[in-house]
């Protein structure tokens, strides 16, 4: 196994950034693309395996179209929003009709201009899937809410018919235990589903990828990312019910006296627990995923990313931003680089110089160029 290395510095990139956001500031916005554009180059060439690099070969013109629409509609949106609700929620709707749309083609976009050593990846997957994930099972999962609340809409004031109750026989005490499996229920159904749905988005973005002519296959269960989703909501309750148990007593006395530095100091004590929470849970996944990822079966990954690495470069970036107004930004963003992909490995034991020698024979340029891109960010990283 062969870790990749990021040979970028804050201190170069900070040149890149200053200048996107000056160029950015004086062109009213409209240098986004080409912004995004460089920022990609420069992260994707300073990352290294066995000696090679990575590309981004997009442009700012290909990414100029889906950015102006995107604007335009952001601008309608926000004006008519105001003056018509309804016309809000008819913008979000159609917003979410076309979201499966706009993941596919990011998809396809980006993973083409990617190339590494020179042989580009390419990403294979259909729309009618993208549609499937995207907007059927969440489509579904509003119906099932929708369904148990017209069935308890029904049930329980037919429960309550003719002046008795049948809540009434059964003692306060059953009928909390009673709310609180049924909210124990509903809550373990939601992480089951969102577990469902994170095996059903890797599988898409990961499975229909391929690296020249080779193709990524992946075997993830929903009951792992469950399991790692249940232990980190187990993780979060003490932290959050501690919290929630200084903070409340406050507000209902007035918070009075030094009180308020009690709230700061519980604010941020519970943005420190999020991130440790939220590292664990990022770790664990990535772990899991990387360990059942192989390419042409013959070339496997490793993720040795730990949670406290992870939440120590995640609090300690927060706290160089806040304190520098914003301008450590650019070494907070190297710093998770460096981490993130030094902790990733590529087995380069079983002939990785000959097997991208090969993919260079076979598909050594970009092909068919895409020309409207539209990015959208699925969490599809190293």
């Amino acid at each position: 196994m062969e870790k990749l290395n990021f040979t970028g510095t804050g201190s170069e990139y900070f040149k890149i950034w200053i200048v996107n956001i000056l160029l950015t500031i004086i062109t009213l916005g409209f240098y986004v693309p080409w912004a995004k554009v460089r920022n990609r180059r420069y992260f994707y060439a300073n990352t290294t395996v066995a000696n090679r690099n990575f590309e981004y070969h997009a442009t700012g013109a290909q990414l100029l179209l889906g950015y102006i629409i995107g604007l335009v509609l952001f601008i309608i949106y926000s004006f008519a929003s105001q003056s018509s609700p309804q016309f809000g929620t008819f913008f979000m709707l159609m917003f979410m009709l076309i979201l499966p749309w706009l993941v596919w083609k990011s998809l396809m976009f980006n993973m083409k201009m990617t190339s590494f050593s020179n042989v580009h990846f390419a990403f294979k997957g259909t729309l009618g899937k993208s549609y499937k994930i995207f907007l059927g099972y969440p489509a579904l999962l509003f119906l099932v809410i929708v369904l148990i609340g017209v069935v308890a809409s029904v049930l329980v004031p037919a429960l309550q018919g003719g002046g008795t109750s049948l809540f009434d026989a059964i003692p306060k005490l059953v009928l909390a235990g009673m709310g609180v499996l049924v909210g124990l229920a509903a809550m373990l159904g939601y992480l089951y589903f969102f577990a469902f749905m994170k095996k059903a988005t890797t599988e898409y973005t990961l499975a229909n990828s391929y690296y020249g002519q080779g193709k990524f296959e992946v075997e993830v269960t929903t009951k792992k990312f469950f399991m790692i989703m249940l232990k980190t909501m187990a993780l979060a309750i003490v932290p959050i019910g501690v919290i929630a148990g200084v903070i409340t007593p406050m507000l209902d006395g007035g918070m009075v006296g030094g009180a308020e530095i009690v709230f700061v100091v519980a604010y941020f004590g519970f943005i420190f627990f999020m991130m440790l929470i939220a590292s664990y849970a990022v770790s664990r996944e990535r772990q899991y995923i990387y360990e059942n990822t192989l390419l042409d079966n013959k070339i496997g990954f490793e993720s040795t990313l730990r949670a406290r690495d992870l939440a120590w470069v995640m609090l300690s970036n927060l706290f160089l931003i806040m304190i520098t107004l914003g301008l450590a930004f650019p070494w907070a963003r190297v710093r998770m680089a460096k981490l993130m992909l030094e902790n990733t490995l590529v087995d380069t034991s079983k002939g990785f110089d000959d097997y991208i020698t090969t993919q260079q024979d076979s598909v050594s340029s970009i092909g068919d160029q895409i020309g409207d891109a539209f990015d959208v960010d699925v969490g599809v990283a190293f």
